[in-house]
């Protein structure tokens, strides 16, 4: 199965900002990036970030909230809101590692499309951040 768009997500590790208190942790890793695919082609606006919060039994959960600005494949100017979300087990970086992406757009042509819940995503590890494939399992 190929990916149907995959976002390049660059981290500046120097901005990662965490908060430990006695039975959580919260890390917030602002990001930018983009992505060119024959569906979208856009840019990572500023205030970008994935939120990862560590509860006391060690289960990290992942928030990632952004939106692309961009063209859809009319070459239409639009934007692409993703909210990714996902979880992670105690002591456990998987590379991939697998989320649950849902979309908004302002774009005709892709917002029945991606609004619909088929989609999944998968991260791999970069040198500078992650690039997320993201697949329409009805495929």
């Amino acid at each position: 199965m190929e990916p149907i768009m995959i976002f390049h997500i660059t981290i500046k590790r120097e901005d990662i900002t965490v908060l430990r208190s006695k039975n959580a942790k919260v890390t917030f890793i602002p990001f930018n990036g983009t992505v060119d695919s024959p569906l979208f082609k856009g840019t990572v606006r500023p205030g970008a970030a994935d939120v990862q919060v560590t509860n006391a039994a060690g289960i990290r959960h992942m928030n990632a909230n952004y939106i692309f600005e961009g063209v859809d494949q009319n070459n239409e100017p639009c934007h692409l809101y993703v909210n990714n979300h996902g979880y992670f087990e105690p002591d456990h970086n998987p590379d991939p590692f697998h989320a649950c992406p849902t979309f908004i757009s302002d774009s005709i042509v892709l917002n029945d499309y991606l609004s619909s819940p088929h989609f999944r995503a998968e991260g791999h590890g970069t040198s500078n951040g992650v690039d997320i494939l993201i697949y329409d399992t009805n495929m």
